[in-house]
């Protein structure tokens, strides 16, 4: 999956998500706009991690540190 293949935040427009929180904990499945605005309340990005999924599976992270992680690896 490329960097343009991810979805953050309000690029994410599926009615239902399964949603990850920052620490790994299942948070269940939401609204992509309820999802969003609990990243937004811990001030972290809400990142498409399995679109192929159903529903798709978003994860609360900092995608800034995310891209870095990702790019050290390659």
């Amino acid at each position: 999956m490329g960097k343009k293949d991810i979805q953050i935040n309000e690029e994410i427009r599926d009615k239902e998500l399964r949603v990850i929180g920052s620490d790994g904990q299942q948070l269940g499945i939401m609204s992509a706009k309820d999802a969003l605005n609990l990243a937004e309340q811990k001030n972290l990005d809400l990142v498409k991690i399995a679109p192929q999924s159903t529903p798709p599976v978003c994860k609360i992270m900092d995608y800034g540190k995310y891209r870095f992680e990702q790019a050290k690896r390659e």
